[in-house]
């Protein structure tokens, strides 16, 4: 009865509220402290009843613009240097509030409260606390693009309760870990209330669907008189042991079965004023890391990885440069990919004698720093120093002796980021520039790194309508310097192939010791406002244009506008609750003016009324050149081909979710592959979740690169054999994840992925006409092929004529890995973390080439494993 009442009262009273919260910018007020406030999930303290509740007065899902079904109080204090906030939460149903557990920083299917500070009151950037019933937790860093950060991890604290009247979340936040202005007395605040059995979101200040929602739609938070300036100084040294267990082998001097470990390093964090904030770290240790999954790339571009080590990740939004508000077909060519700071050793052991060796698997990373922060007159930096230190790889010849040889020098990296911001943050005019510095005195090195590598650029963004349109436009130049043999090799890199015997605009010169280059874009984006949004997007990379030393690049020397046109419905109905259809298009060039690129694409994504998901894109491409097919070699001519993505799942509320996907490609000359996808999710209890993720692939692939052999009789293709093959690949990876929270600061986290992969080749043919789709194959259309007992085949590519035979091993595979990595996770106190974990990883290939499941896995049980045990203890001092 009692609970009925409550929520009666609260309901009285949300008319009102509705009514003036969307004819009008809502606030709240917060009220200094007076008093103690013990964070129990009891709003009971007096100084509780002294603040003014707030509260949320509309609904953005499922029933757009309604009233909330359940209401919300909000209440805020400020002082003892923190901020408080008081939130009452009514359900009429307390017991079938979801309250599940999870790890920091993980948004499980539950009920969940979220707060959004803008505190520097900059209409731009925020800080994010999300608060769930359970009393786990999450916060992130809010950047100006809307990418929410969830590396950045404060030291607050809260406690919640679930009673019979709803549930209760008592915060306390300190001052110093915001970055605020303490000369304004008014913040930006963003309150969202999630019911999951409901689906149901409620706001404090109502933005529509429709329409672009930022903190500049913010509500405001008054009343903060007065506040101190933030003075942070954090340090979190840390401790790591570690043993490494492998087989042994008695013959190789580096597998003696063991290694034993450790290290300790710091990290810091300190205000050098109230805008400006300092990160450093110290020998940092990234072992708790979890691990990157097996992949076979039969490519001729590089696997990429995200980022995942907290101190690169925390404020990388902050170097984003020339960033899009749309989707574009070419991509926004990277400037800074962290995940070259710390990379795996690029030099190579060349003596014909190195029989056993142990090349390091990370370069080390011996101090790096970063400057960030936000000025009261507009200005925004970010800087970013690191230094890796030479590494050297030890190999023997089996005799006995160790010898040492570089393999990656001493390097400098810095990248520098301002911006100015104008008109409330609606104009931004920024600049960047990244340099990388390289010690190469080993001449071995020199002959395969630049020297050094430098890029400078500008770019401006510029809203209007209520920030429901975006003109963006950049313009970057690079320069790499160092041997000639270095600058052919980036000439000859997969991302440009400047050596192409036909290519008339390139400008191929083994003698240069240096490569320029620039990229621009310009870009108009309806991003929100109404059913109907699109953009245009014209892109422009030159041949010369590299980041590739602290950035990623993948593909250059080409042009492009790409266009996108769709209507999204926000407002339920019948049969969805949302749905978004979209037609684009994209058409591409390279320097010489043929079309590489030209396409349609018919995007639709949806979600039901019962909040199914279904989604999916289909593109169709056009005949056009390609560049890149032969490696180097002359430029070919892709059939038109079709590509395609559909994507099923299920309500997520249940105990039981899953979902499917399927792609598909198929091109007029046969070569097609599909793909499909389970994911299934059991969550038993609030604190269990179990997720299995199978993969199969089968592809028929009829261009699979194999080689390049010099031959001045091939005279149609320039003096170039390039051989192919018809490639048959089945591939199968069970990706499982475990997932037990014991409470919201202890939890265990277990990875496994199992993978298997053939690939089967055959029809070993010869590229035959420049600008064309013509193989000839060996034996059969052309020359002779033979294999031998040991795998070689050799290849008579005229018969009785005047070409030289040569030679190239079977390409046949099974590749087999097994990854598993095991966290144990304890935050002991707020910002002190112990980690314990287990990682295994087994490998192993064979030239077979057909897929056969129990053999192959059992084979892959049979590899040899190599084991690790890492401990990790940091602990958080404020100072």
């Amino acid at each position: 009865m009692r609970r009925s009442i409550l929520i009666a009262a609260a309901l009285a009273v949300y008319p009102v509220a509705v009514r003036a919260q969307q004819q009008s910018t809502p606030s709240i007020t917060a009220v200094p402290l007076s008093g103690p406030i013990h964070l129990d999930g009891v709003l009971d303290e007096p100084a509780w009843q002294r603040a003014q509740p707030a509260h949320l007065a509309t609904q953005i899902n499922p029933d757009e613009g309604k009233p909330p079904t359940e209401p919300t109080d909000i209440r805020i204090i400020y002082g003892d240097n923190a901020l408080y906030i008081g939130a009452r939460m009514y359900d009429d149903h307390p017991e079938r509030i979801t309250a599940r557990l999870a790890r920091r920083d993980e948004r499980p299917a539950s009920d969940r409260l979220t707060i959004r500070l803008d505190a520097r009151h900059d209409q731009l950037t925020a800080f994010l606390f999300d608060v769930f019933p359970a009393g786990n937790k999450g916060d992130a860093a809010v950047g100006a693009d809307g990418f929410e950060d969830y590396s950045w991890d404060a030291v607050w604290d809260m406690a919640t309760r679930i009673d019979s009247a709803g549930w209760v979340a008592e915060i306390r936040i300190p001052l110093d870990q915001l970055r605020y202005n303490a000369a304004t007395n008014v913040w930006g605040i963003q309150i969202r209330r999630f019911i999951q059995r409901k689906q149901e979101e409620d706001v404090f200040s109502y933005v529509p669907r429709s329409e672009n929602e930022g903190p500049n739609r913010y509500g405001r938070l008054l009343g903060l008189d007065s506040l101190p300036q933030a003075h942070r100084l954090e340090v979190i040294p840390y401790i790591t042991t570690k043993a490494d267990y492998s087989t042994i082998d008695p013959a190789n001097p580096f597998r003696d079965g063991s290694q034993y470990t450790a290290s300790t390093g710091a990290d810091l964090r300190m205000g050098l004023t109230s805008d400006l904030t300092l990160d450093a770290t110290i020998n940092p240790d990234f072992g708790q890391v979890e691990v990157d999954p097996a992949v076979v790339n039969l490519s001729d571009q590089e696997t990429v990885f995200d980022e995942k080590r907290p101190f690169f990740v925390e404020g990388s939004d902050l170097f984003n440069f020339g960033q899009l508000h749309t989707f574009n077909s070419f991509g926004t060519p990277s400037t800074f990919f962290s995940r070259r700071i710390g990379r795996p050793p690029q030099g190579q052991i060349n003596d014909p004698n190195a029989q056993f060796t142990d090349v390091p698997g990370q370069t080390t990373i011996a101090a790096a720093a970063k400057v960030t922060g936000k000025l009261s007159s507009g200005w925004s930096i970010a800087a970013l120093e690191a230094v890796t230190p030479r590494e050297t790889a030890r190999w023997s010849d089996g005799g006995g002796a160790i010898r040492s040889t570089p393999v990656e020098p001493f390097t400098n990296y810095l990248v520098t980021r301002v911006q100015r911001e104008f008109s409330d943050g609606n104009t931004t005019v920024g600049g960047l520039a990244t340099a990388v510095n390289r010690d190469l005195s080993n001449p071995d090195l020199a002959l395969r790194l630049r020297s050094s590598a430098y890029l400078g650029g500008v770019d401006f963004h510029h809203f209007w309508d209520r920030r429901n349109w975006a003109l963006d436009a950049s313009f970057a130049s690079s320069r790499i310097a160092g041997s000639t043999d270095a600058i052919t090799r980036a000439q000859r890199a997969s991302a440009r192939y400047m050596q192409r015997p036909d290519a008339e605009h390139l400008g191929y010169d083994t003698t240069r010791t240096s490569l320029s280059g620039y990229a621009l874009q310009l870009a108009v984006t309806k991003i929100s406002g109404g059913h109907w949004g699109g953009n245009v997007v014209y892109q422009e990379k030159s041949p010369g244009y590299e980041t590739n030393d602290v950035g990623l690049t993948q593909f250059v020397g080409e042009r492009g506008i790409s266009t996108d046109t769709h209507y999204e419905q926000t407002r339920p109905g019948p049969i969805f609750h949302d749905w978004i259809v979209g037609l684009g298009s994209g058409n591409g060039w390279n320097y010489d003016g043929d079309k590489t690129t030209s396409y349609l694409v018919l995007i639709a994504n949806s979600t039901f009324r019962n909040f199914w998901q279904l989604n999916g894109n289909v593109f169709y491409f056009f005949s056009a050149y390609d560049d890149g097919l032969t490696r180097g070699g002359p430029q070919a001519r892709r059939p038109a081909y079709v590509q395609g993505q559909f994507e099923l799942d299920s309500d997520q509320r249940g105990i039981l979710s899953w979902g499917a996907r399927a792609e598909f490609e198929s091109d007029k000359a046969g070569t097609w592959s599909t793909t499909y996808g389970v994911s299934a999710t059991l969550q038993p209890g609030s604190n269990l979740r179990l997720t299995f993720e199978p993969n199969w692939m089968r592809a028929h692939d009829l261009d699979q690169y194999v080689t390049a052999v010099s031959d001045p009789t091939a005279t149609s293709t320039f003096g170039t054999r390039t051989v192919f093959a018809t490639v048959e690949r089945r591939e199968l990876a069970l990706d499982t994840r475990l997932d037990w929270i014991f409470t919201p600061r202890l939890s265990l986290q277990l990875y496994v992925q199992p993978l298997i992969s053939a690939g089967d080749y055959r029809d070993y043919k010869e590229f035959a006409t420049p600008r064309k789709y013509d193989f000839d194959v060996y034996g059969k259309d052309r020359g002779s092929i033979s294999r031998s007992a040991d795998g070689i085949y050799t290849v008579d590519p005229d018969g009785t004529g005047p070409a030289q035979t040569f030679s190239f091993a079977d390409q046949n595979f099974n590749f087999r890995s097994l990854r598993a990595n095991l966290v144990l996770r304890w935050e002991f106190r707020p910002g002190s973390t112990l980690f314990v974990v287990w990682q295994q990883a087994r490998q192993g290939a064979a030239p077979i080439g057909s897929f056969a499941f129990r053999r192959d896995f059992d084979a892959l049980l049979d590899e040899p494993a190599d084991n690790r045990l890492a401990v990790k203890v940091t602990y958080w001092l404020g100072l």
